[in-house]
């Protein structure tokens, strides 16, 4: 089992694929990591403690915000599951079209607050409502943990219910800290820890079948304000080197630049071949070229290749991991997703990993607009990771929001308001193309 994108995807794999590679693929193969199922226990015990320990600043002004009584206990939950087919879309030429979900968390307290959340699951079947009845399975043991501090919630599910995915846990995380942050009327990455309030974004495109549709894309999303570009490709050797080739004669005399997810899918030799045309120019980063596993094959890549390599970063995201690549020297900058590994906080044990070896991060935001919110909040509150990633096309990914993600001239500027900044038009969620709900009380 395989996670692209944050796209649980099965695959059989066929070693020894030729007797020509058959030396090379086992050297590197020796080395490879095998992560732990989930996190283990967070090394803070509360919310302040991590924030103290992320941003190296006293905390205790916020103590408020995680404050729990019976005054301010949770009452309600309203869940929601919402796909449109125009978010429908192919990520790479080995496999099909993955339909999305934008599962939204309303966390009701008796005091009056409310926390959101919205994570986005995949599905190369129909539009699915599993991600909203697990969290409804979790409800019970979300309302009797009796906190509102996200750190003791994780560290109360984790024991609990070991069984919930890291999904799941992202959605109750996500709404928990959205939830303190409007409780000192706030944006959250104020506090997170500001470090700015705007970040260069650039255009991430969906895989298409034709060489000129990339092309044309670059040049329309160019109209938007973009001038970097992310290519989803075939994950076909002789293809991809058409494109990059295609790219760099059509873009030569304009400021783009680009960069490839492989999702995984090559051999190191054919990673090698492709990151070597990508070096003659407009290309900058390769992304998840072979198995995120195999630490050594990266490490050779980023000590061969000009352009920067780095992890898909879905399926292998522990601390642990992190640790290890950093210590290989497998990446130029790590990746990972706040609402895939488990929420903020997780989000920020990572990135605290990351800070202290003084390695880069590239932030995922592929997703709708609260996903893309979560995330965007832990870069303007980090400032080692330097680009927003734009889910093209971008109106698609707003339905059901009464603001979606500010772009200005291929800058992302926060919203507005306490939180998230995301305010959701309930009331049209309905109209959806596939829609289930459910509201709990307490």
């Amino acid at each position: 089992s395989r996670s692209f994108g944050g796209k649980e995807l099965h695959v059989n794999l066929q070693i020894g694929h030729s007797l020509v590679r058959s030396t090379l693929i086992v050297s590197y193969m020796l080395v490879t990591y095998s992560p732990p199922s989930a996190f283990a226990d967070p090394s803070s015990s509360r919310a302040l403690e991590l924030l103290a320990s992320f941003t190296e600043e006293p905390t205790v002004q916020y103590e408020s915000a995680f404050r729990y009584s019976d005054k301010s206990r949770i009452v309600g939950l309203d869940i929601h599951a919402v796909g449109t087919e125009n978010t429908t879309a192919r990520y790479s030429g080995q496999e099909g079209a993955w339909r999305e979900v934008n599962n939204i968390l309303r966390i009701k307290t008796a005091d009056g607050f409310e926390g959101v959340s919205g994570v986005d699951t995949y599905y190369q079947g129909p539009h699915s409502d599993e991600h909203l009845k697990e969290l409804q399975s979790a409800a019970a043991e979300l309302v009797a943990a009796r906190s509102l501090d996200p750190v003791e919630i994780r560290s109360h599910l984790i024991m609990a219910r070991p069984d919930l995915s890291d999904t799941v846990r992202a959605s109750i995380d996500i709404a928990l800290w959205d939830l303190a942050a409007r409780k000192i009327n706030r944006p959250l990455y104020e506090l997170l820890g500001t470090k700015r309030d705007s970040i260069e974004a650039y255009a991430s495109l969906p895989f298409y079948e034709t060489l000129p549709e990339y092309v044309e894309a670059v040049q329309e999303y160019a109209e938007l304000g973009f001038t970097m570009f992310k290519y989803h490709v075939w994950g076909q050797i002789e293809l991809d080197l058409a494109l990059v080739v295609l790219t760099q004669q059509t873009f030569r005399d304009t400021p783009f630049l680009f960069m490839i997810d492989l999702e995984n899918v090559y051999e190191i030799d054919d990673a090698f071949r492709l990151g070597k045309q990508m070096d003659e120019g407009q290309f900058t980063l390769l992304e998840g070229p072979v198995d995120d596993a195999l630490l050594a094959q990266y490490a050779e890549l980023r000590s061969n290749l000009g352009i920067q390599i780095i992890p898909a970063g879905y399926t292998y995201y522990s601390v642990e991991y992190m640790s290890r690549a950093i210590g290989f020297g497998a990446w130029d900058a790590g990746r990972f997703d706040a609402t895939v590994v488990g929420g903020i906080s997780p989000a920020l044990e990572l990135l605290r990993i990351t800070n202290e070896a003084g390695l880069p991060v590239e932030i995922q935001s592929w997703g709708h607009s609260l996903a893309q919110a979560a995330n965007l909040h832990l870069m303007l509150a980090n400032e080692r990771t330097p680009y927003f990633e734009a889910p093209m096309p971008k109106n698609a990914f707003e339905f059901g929001m009464k603001n979606g993600i500010l772009l200005d001239k291929g800058k992302i500027i926060a919203p507005d308001g306490p939180g998230l900044g995301i305010k959701v038009d309930w009331e049209s969620l309905a109209a959806a193309d596939f829609y289930a709900s459910v509201r709990l009380e307490f």
